[in-house]
């Protein structure tokens, strides 16, 4: 059993890359979550995969396994999960659920799941329930049986899930090979939870539309939100909890104010942001890639794309940095890129 674990820049994230010889291997990563077995039902080595990156109140994990392997599974009470089904060779089920290729499932705790799965790559994400369904109800998210009851679906697009567990994957590979920066954990966990959300759960449509006064009354409180602590960065589902209003309406009104979606917005905020702090911190031994990490950019090339576009001069310019010094890092970045961009794309 080869592991790789290290703590990323911050105790309150862990990261584990682990290869396992033994269908039990793999079962005893999830028992620290969990009760559970695994049984390996089809003859021949088993060899599998699997990769996690931890916070406090959330995970995310890919599974790869060569087996077919029957799992026994007690979901404690305030653990739930959202998973995606990547590859798989045949079909696969959970209790009565026909499982396939792209099946999304919605699995909530104080339950007990049979989950029988031939060769296949699952993805899943982890979270406290409590948070999960908090964070639904704060976008105006409705879901079912008010997260009581198993959801599984077939034929949805999971681009955006699976992009999501690249990025994460990508990032605790990226500060696994030594890098530093600070990655908050809180935002890490909001941003993570907020398009698993979205993609299991579309927002309620048909409501009434946002009267001029109310959109700038939400939109002025957003403002004085992010003014009340301008050094941090924000995320829509943050603003929604603050201000107690659906993404829907969020999205309504920063239109209608702003010509933008509050996602826009806030990432203009966010560049301006490390802006300041990058100016702030010239003559110290700060780096463009704590800061971007700091104000949530976890795509370096990309950031520096972007902020050059925004202020027509690369970051490394602001904080008084040579660019050979930042090369390296960037060349380092190049694999795992395109997978890190989907975050800052959605955040």
């Amino acid at each position: 059993m080869a592991e790789t674990r290290r703590a990323l820049a911050r105790p309150a994230i862990d990261w584990l890359d682990l290869t396992t010889s033994d269908a039990n291997e793999a079962a005893r990563i999830q028992r620290q979550f969990m009760p559970i077995d695994y049984d390996q039902l089809d003859g021949g080595a088993f060899s599998g995969r699997v990769r996690m990156l931890r916070t406090a109140h959330m995970h995310v994990a890919t599974e790869l396994q060569n087996r077919t392997v029957l799992k026994q599974q007690a979901f404690p009470a305030n653990f739930c999960t959202i998973s995606l089904i990547r590859k798989v060779s045949g079909r696969g089920r959970c209790g009565m659920h026909t499982l396939s290729g792209q099946s999304i499932g919605y699995m909530p705790g104080s339950r007990d799941y049979e989950v029988q799965l031939p060769p296949s790559e699952i993805l899943y994400f982890g979270f406290e329930q409590s948070r999960l369904l908090q964070a639904a109800d704060a976008l105006g998210y409705d879901i079912p049986s008010n997260g009581k009851r198993p959801i599984f679906l077939d034929g949805l697009d999971a681009a955006g899930l699976n992009a999501m567990a690249d990025t994460v994957m990508a990032l605790g590979d990226w500060m696994a090979s030594g890098q530093q920066a600070t990655i908050d954990p809180d935002y890490l966990d909001s941003v993570v939870l907020e398009r698993a959300l979205d993609i299991l759960i579309k927002a309620p449509s048909g409501t009434t539309q946002v009267q001029t006064i109310g959109a700038h009354r939400i939109a002025e409180g957003a403002r004085a939100l992010i003014a009340s602590n301008p050094n941090e960065p924000w995320t829509v589902m943050m603003l929604c909890e603050a201000l107690h209003v659906s993404r829907a309406t969020l999205q309504r009104a920063f239109q209608q104010i702003y010509g933008m979606s509050p996602l826009a917005y806030l990432r203009i905020r966010r560049i301006n942001g490390a802006r300041r702090t990058l100016q702030a911190a010239r003559g110290t031994t700060a780096t463009v890639a704590a800061v971007a990490m700091h104000w949530g950019f976890f795509h370096l090339s990309r950031f520096a794309q972007d902020y050059f576009q925004q202020f027509g001069e690369l970051p490394s310019t602001t904080l008084g940095a040579p660019l050979e010094q930042l090369a390296p890092a960037f060349a380092r970045q190049s694999e795992s890129n395109r997978a890190r961009d989907q975050l800052d794309r959605h955040n």
